[in-house]
């Protein structure tokens, strides 16, 4: 989990600090820095169970300070933490934060949303506020990893969603016996607002059946949610997740120029490019309509591949590599100039 932390948050949510031209930079320092760090407590965390590739791993990291450096990982005191600074506010935030974009990531995947389409809204329904402030202070991160324009909160869940609330059968079967068809049936003819509030403001259903009095908990229920039409959603651990699905030109035509990113940056890695080469750049297209794509976004797509130009017409001398952008055909030319 950590490793997996480590590659697919830190890392990637640290580019722009990795990537900056201002060599001296505290920030750029402090990143390079902190991530030295984790590697290396990585590779003493790993030692005993990994031996060879964890000195491997240290040989590339420390071997390069020579005699300043334990000669081997397996020579190093093995790693204790330090309580004091966990901070754990902080923590419990960005696990919500990061809950947030995985159930995101989720409502996309359910509606065939690809992450690099650009979208209009989020909107977000915490059951536990505690935090909301923390996150909404936090929202350009949020929108960046779930590429969408506004990110937005509310507590009125309802115009996104529909809910409903079915038996958890595991957990009621041994307590309802008997009551349990006529449990489902009564469940089945409330609304699932009604229900939610109930759970909300109780802490549990009140039901009447046969004479019989019956509570219900929120582990004796399941919370089930249908977006309304327009929307795509997904639920966990408290927290709902509901994007707008309309798709405007201008937001097609960013999804465009995204795909056209992971293809010039596919194509530096082909060519041996250095992460932190820069490059000269062309895109040739007859689509008028991804030609637009490519004005319209052209900073971005100059500044997410390193290219310190972006020209329409082919580089001289620099041979054009065939691609398909969706439905369009376009030609990339690049020549490394740093």
């Amino acid at each position: 989990a950590f490793v997996d932390n480590l590659s697919n948050w830190y890392v990637r949510r640290s580019r722009d600090r990795y990537w900056s031209k201002e060599h001296d930079s505290p920030d750029k320092l402090d990143a390079y820095w902190t991530l030295y760090e984790c590697l290396v407590t990585s590779c003493k965390l790993i030692a005993p169970f990994t031996p060879f590739l964890a000195e491997a791993m240290w040989q590339n990291l420390a071997g390069v300070f020579g005699e300043r450096a334990v000669e081997s990982v397996h020579l190093c005191d093995y790693p204790t933490g330090d309580t004091e600074v966990v901070d754990e506010a902080l923590s419990s935030q960005m696990d919500l934060g990061r809950l947030i974009v995985s159930l995101g990531l989720q409502a996309r995947a359910s509606a065939t949303l690809k992450v690099r389409q650009p979208l209009a809204k989020v909107e977000v329904i915490l059951a536990d506020q505690t935090h909301q402030g923390w996150l909404e202070s936090h929202r350009d991160v949020v929108a960046e990893e779930l590429n969408v324009k506004q990110v937005e909160f509310t507590d009125d869940p309802d115009q996104y969603i529909d809910h409903e609330v079915v038996p958890n059968f595991k957990a009621l079967g041994p307590k309802l016996g008997k009551l349990m068809p006529k449990v489902k049936k009564w469940l089945g003819e409330q609304t699932g607002a009604d229900l939610l509030a109930n759970l909300r403001d109780n802490g549990q259903i009140d039901i009447d059946i046969d004479g019989e009095h019956v509570e219900l908990t929120p582990e004796d229920v399941e919370v089930r949610i249908a977006a309304k039409d327009g929307w795509t959603a997904a639920n966990d651990r408290g927290c709902v997740v509901v994007l707008a699905t309309e798709l405007t030109p201008e937001l097609i035509g960013e999804g465009l120029a995204r795909d056209i990113v992971r293809l010039v940056n596919d194509l530096r890695k082909e060519i041996g490019c250095e992460f932190t080469d820069h490059i000269e750049l062309a895109l040739v297209t007859d689509s008028s309509e991804l030609q637009k794509a490519i004005t319209d976004n052209a900073e971005y797509i100059k500044s997410e591949t390193q290219a310190d130009s972006l020209a329409e017409q082919p580089i001289a001398a620099v041979e054009g590599h065939e691609k398909q952008v969706g439905d369009f055909s376009l030609t990339i030319f690049m020549r490394v100039t740093s």
